[in-house]
């Protein structure tokens, strides 16, 4: 049986938090001059995952931000 985000709701406190993450991460990234891909493979994770943190996606395990 597969992981299921559907009816996952965060309360908006939570949501505008993981979205000020996400924008304090991709502007330390940009600040050093790095790409995604350089990122991705430091944080031993995929693009796309790294995207996601960016945009504060709720859906990312908490293991990535660690």
């Amino acid at each position: 049986m597969g992981k299921s985000t559907k009816g996952t709701h965060l309360p908006r406190r939570v949501a505008a938090k993981l979205e000020v993450v996400g924008e304090q991460i991709k502007l330390a990234r940009l600040r050093r001059n790095l790409t995604m891909a350089q990122v991705a493979d430091r944080a031993t994770c995929s693009v796309l995952t790294l995207r996601r943190v960016e945009k504060g996606t709720a859906t990312v395990a908490i293991g990535i931000y660690l």
